[in-house]
């Protein structure tokens, strides 16, 4: 399913990117995560990033924020400026350094990383029957311009049992993605419905990504 799912995406945003990753390639890029979703998400766009997964602890406190969209915002911010601040004075320094970050929220609670497999399953079964609202932010950084946004999508989860709970949990899946799921594995499966972008569920909304990536390159800033 994701083998299509990625196929189409290649085709459509290979003619969106063709210039902009010819000057990605020449310029460099980093991409500011360990996430082996959003690397390969990127690479799907016939990008190759650089990784260098950002050592910021995401400490914030979101009772200091307006919504979840300024919060995962600035937890994507912050990832990048680690980075930034540790290459900064590197010789080679990149063009562009890309960070994000995903939360999973129902209300006013977020649901990151399960701790553990009990985590897991306490997260999936408050998820489970309910619709959850799933952000993830993004921060474009280059020496000349700054780039903040955030996409959210909403994601129905059928009246699972708790056996299934346990059974998926047990896969190992869950236990390095936010809400505890991944919708493009075995997650998939307990998903009824989605009201948005998929890539945002998986960690990157590449509509909006490409779409700044694209001004970017097209600014005159890629010249200097």
């Amino acid at each position: 399913m994701i083998f299509v799912r990625n196929n189409r995406l290649e085709n459509t945003f290979f003619i969106m990117l063709e210039s902009t990753r010819e000057i990605l390639s020449v310029r460099g890029f980093i991409l500011a995560s360990g996430s082996p979703r959003r690397k390969e998400l990127i690479e799907n766009l016939g990008l190759n990033p650089e990784i260098v997964s950002s050592r910021y602890d995401e400490n914030l406190d979101r009772n200091d924020y307006k919504s979840h969209g300024d919060f995962v915002q600035d937890l994507a911010y912050f990832k990048v400026m680690e980075v930034y601040d540790r290459l900064k004075n590197d010789n080679e320094k990149p063009f562009l350094i890309i960070g994000a970050d995903t939360i999973v929220t129902i209300g006013a609670q977020i649901y990151g990383k399960p701790k553990d497999s009990s985590d897991a399953v306490r997260m999936l079964s408050i998820l489970a029957g309910q619709t959850h609202t799933v952000y993830t932010g993004v921060f474009l950084k280059t020496m000349f311009k700054e780039v903040k946004f955030f996409e959210k999508t909403d994601v129905k989860f059928g009246d699972i049992k708790i056996e299934q709970i346990e059974a998926y949990v047990k896969t190992g899946e869950p236990l390095d993605k936010a809400g505890g799921y991944g919708i493009q594995g075995v997650g998939g499966c307990l998903v009824e419905s989605i009201n948005g972008d998929f890539f945002t569920v998986m960690g990157l909304p590449l509509f909006k990504l490409t779409k700044h990536l694209n001004e970017i390159c097209t600014s005159g800033f890629c010249d200097q």
